[in-house]
């Protein structure tokens, strides 16, 4: 191996903590797997090496259609020590959705559970080679029988500048992205966590019920193996559930999204619990607003971290230590990365200027797969220029402002949803919430709120414009408001807005 790779962590953690639990799979609320470092050293060498006895070389890509299991950590593993590129398939993605990411990524093997192997039966030409890790289906090898002998070790040239994965983008403005990552991104990734990130320490307990398949769970696991930590993983979250694990594996930090933290705050259990092992609580993909952080620091009695950034990158973080007095911040750039607020003609704007966020640093992916004029169109002399808006303030902490794509005019003034949004996720009969614009004959565009009120809450029509007018300007109020039992979403969980309208 040329320099320090995925496969070199794992082999490193094996001879410096052999027998610490390195992964625990929790089902039926009991441990179904559990493998130490070295366990899990070994089986990845042998799927690698049983992988490369199928013709999957160096370059291939291997795909994922599973959900959370101990299985898809090890398929993660053993596929970059091989030097193939690991493809998380979404799997609440269905029958052509799959098949474009397998054909779009050139797949040749495919690892599936009973659940992915529903849908891969009727899109079975889409794939060479498919392993299965349950009910062995008539086309699909057992993944047990893929692992070779024990003791087989795999012999690959895998550097680190060679390509480690795909992950794809939810796909809200066409066909999914492939964002391929190097070796070398990744284990950036790690040493930039492990060097700002107090939490990550040899022995630290993390719980994943995200989905694997999303940056959000994969990159956490890998920032954890890293330093030694033990992984904890479930298939899907449920609140109870959650706060149980934690108590049960004495879980030191997880990452959630703010909606399920406004789950496990609601819980009337919540104090049946013992969560005082949980020191860090990390959270993101979503504007998490300044209550809630307050909220679950006080709660919890932990530390909040919140991050920010796409499948493309994960750039920005706000420290517990800033969690408080920046809350209403979605951070600062991460070491090793710089990052700006740009306008439409790519000069940088000054504090207090509305404008894209561009990144450049060895963590931002390498490129989009097979589109090289998408490519060239996001890269701008070196800098990622993504379609999140956001100022920077006088300290250099980025506030985030919405999408490009999601602002309205009304009465020819620019709105945000996303600020409008913020400000209705501290009413407290408020669940969730979605900001659109829809057409209006007097104001070009109206704002709309899209509101899915706390069970049992008692909130009306007057109750939210009021609230949005008691604290942001008049234009900015909205002048339709929908009640919801919930909001539609694609596969990847992100509101479909298109539909609201």
């Amino acid at each position: 191996m040329d320099g320090m790779t995925i496969g070199y962590v794992s082999e490193r953690n094996a001879r410096r903590w052999p027998d610490r639990e390195a992964v625990v799979y929790r089902e039926d609320g009991a441990r179904a797997v559990t493998r130490t470092f070295a366990e899990f050293d070994d089986r990845t060498d042998r799927l690698a090496t049983g992988l490369a006895d199928r013709g999957v070389e160096k370059g291939d890509a291997v795909a994922l259609y599973m959900k959370n299991n101990a299985e898809t950590l090890e398929t993660f593993m053993g596929t970059m020590k091989l030097g193939a590129l690991v493809v998380p398939v979404n799997h609440r993605f269905k029958g052509d959705e799959v098949r474009y990411v397998l054909e779009d990524s050139d797949a040749t093997v495919c690892l599936v559970d009973d659940f992915g192997a529903e849908t891969l039966a009727d899109i079975r030409d889409a794939i060479d080679h498919v392993v299965t890790v349950s009910d062995r289906p008539s086309f699909a090898e057992s993944y047990e029988q893929v692992l070779a002998e024990e003791g087989v070790s795999v012999d690959a040239d895998v550097g680190r500048q060679d390509e480690a994965g795909i992950m794809y983008t939810s796909g809200t403005t066409g066909d999914p992205k492939g964002c391929i990552y190097t070796h070398d991104n990744l284990v950036q990734l790690m040493q930039d966590a492990a060097e700002a990130w107090a939490f990550l320490a040899p022995g630290n307990r993390h719980l994943v019920s995200t989905p694997l398949f999303h940056v959000g769970a994969f990159i956490p696991f890998l920032n954890n193996f890293y330093v030694g930590g033990a992984t904890v993983v479930v298939d899907g979250f449920d609140a109870e559930r959650t706060l149980a694990l934690v108590e049960d594996e004495r879980v030191n930090s997880t990452y959630l999204v703010p909606t399920q933290t406004r789950m496990l705050l609601d819980l009337d259990s919540f104090e049946d619990y013992d969560v005082s092992t949980l020191n860090t609580y990390s959270t993101g993909a979503a504007p998490v607003g300044a209550d809630l952080k307050r909220a679950t620091i006080e709660r919890f009695d932990c530390d909040v971290l919140e991050t920010f950034g796409q499948t493309e990158a994960l750039c920005l973080h706000l420290l517990p230590e800033d969690a408080i007095e920046k809350a209403d911040s979605v951070g600062e750039p991460m070491l090793n990365l710089g990052a700006k607020v740009v306008g439409e003609d790519g000069d940088e704007l000054p504090p207090g200027e509305i404008g894209r966020i561009a990144y450049r640093g060895p963590t931002v992916f390498d490129r989009y797969h097979d589109m090289p004029e998408k490519t060239d169109a996001v890269f701008d002399d070196g800098w990622f220029v993504s379609d999140d808006l956001v100022h920077r303030d006088e300290d250099g902490f980025f506030h985030f402002v919405g999408r490009a794509d999601d602002m309205l005019i009304t009465g020819g003034e620019n709105v945000h949803p996303a600020e409008i949004e913020e400000v209705l996720h501290g009413h407290s009969d408020v669940g969730e919430v979605a900001v659109v614009g829809v057409p209006d004959d007097e104001w070009g565009e109206a704002v709309k709120a899209c509101v899915v009120p706390v069970e049992g809450a008692s909130l009306s029509e007057d109750d939210v414009v009021r609230y949005v007018a008691s604290r942001l300007a008049d234009f900015k109020k909205p002048r339709q408001v929908e009640f919801y039992d919930e909001l539609p979403r694609n596969p990847t969980g992100k509101v479909l807005k298109s539909e609201l309208t």
